[in-house]
């Protein structure tokens, strides 16, 4: 004879399940209000749209490289390339600095944003220009920012969300002109500081080169017959030597200073806009059917909650589990 019995877990779990099942109907309905409510609150939140711009960072790595083919990398003489200091993956940052963002608040709108075309702060936050309106539209237009970078493609994406779709896509399209001229400015002061330093050492360089070329010429005019000077064979050789050394510091400089003068006059763009930013069509937020939906879930969650808590009374469902399993099990199958 083998008796099966049923595991406590499993008369639990059935015995909190039957009153969600019993009041079935409820919780579908209540399941069903709460979806229906949460429907018709989207239509009380304020739209948002989204406008997007793509564009693509094109470093100055390669530019650098081909130029340099001219004689040593400027690392060869402590200068680090501009290039890595304008690394890609400091534009998203870049994007949501205050720099720019305080640039884009004081840029007049376009007329289809504004027909009077006032800056984008007394179109967020009104007329007034104190301090406190200022620093609340700063935070106001940051949270509406965001820009992410694609590591594996190199692809910069800046979304800017507004109330407006005109405005989401004035932001966008405006941070990535900013962005564009803030990377031209800041590689081209760079060249220039690499320029002037090249050149000054280029000045000191050519100095000490003349000094070698006197110090040697000196030697050779005072000591006309050196062959058979061990000693004076010697300084002769050191000091070629010396002259050597400047002459190939000269020629490095010389050659990184032409460098340095062709990249501070590049005008290339750094960014190239692959898509500009449109206004939407449609909105991006608040989903009616995701927050219809999202009530739904809510709704059945809450009513299966409810119809437990009601059903629990004396004896149920965990007194009415102990007195299962007290009593004696009743074989279920005689074999």
């Amino acid at each position: 004879m083998r008796t099966v019995e049923r595991s406590p877990d499993a008369v639990l779990l059935s015995e909190y399940l039957r009153p969600v099942y019993q009041e079935r109907w409820n919780v579908v309905g209540f399941a069903l209000v709460c979806g229906i409510f949460l429907y018709l609150a989207s239509f009380l939140l304020p739209p948002s749209y989204s406008a997007t711009t793509i564009a693509i960072p094109i470093g100055n790595q390669e530019k650098l490289s081909l130029l340099g083919q001219l004689g040593t990398g400027l690392e060869d003489l402590g200068i680090q390339p501009s290039s890595r200091s304008n690394s890609p993956a400091m534009y998203p940052e870049i994007v949501r600095s205050r720099r720019l963002l305080g640039q884009v608040l004081n840029t007049p709108c376009p007329p289809a944003v504004d027909a009077r075309q006032k800056p984008l702060l007394e179109v967020l936050s009104g007329p007034s220009r104190d301090r406190k309106s200022w620093e609340k539209a700063l935070k106001d237009v940051r949270r509406m920012v965001s820009a992410s970078l694609d590591k594996r493609t190199g692809v910069l994406t800046i979304e800017a969300r507004a109330k407006s779709p005109e405005i989401a896509a004035f932001i966008a399209n405006k941070l990535d002109s900013l962005l564009q001229e803030f990377t031209v400015l800041a590689f081209t002061s760079q060249a220039s500081a690499n320029r002037v330093f090249i050149e000054g050492r280029l000045l000191d360089t050519e100095q000490s080169l003349r000094d070698a070329e006197e110090r040697l010429r000196g030697f050779r005019e005072k000591n006309l017959r050196i062959g058979n000077s061990p000693q004076l064979l010697m300084e002769d050789t050191r000091l070629v030597r010396l002259l050597r050394a400047e002459e190939e510091v000269f020629i490095t400089l010389k050659r990184q200073y032409e460098v340095a003068k062709i990249q501070e006059r590049k005008d290339l763009p750094f960014i190239s806009v692959l898509d500009p930013a449109e206004p939407p069509v449609s909105r991006s937020s608040p989903k009616r059917g995701m927050m219809a939906a999202g009530g739904v879930l809510i709704g059945i969650l809450g009513g299966s909650w409810f119809a437990m808590v009601r059903s629990k009374g004396p004896g149920q469902p965990e007194d009415r589990v102990h007195r299962d399993s007290a009593s004696p099990s009743v074989p279920a199958a005689q074999v």
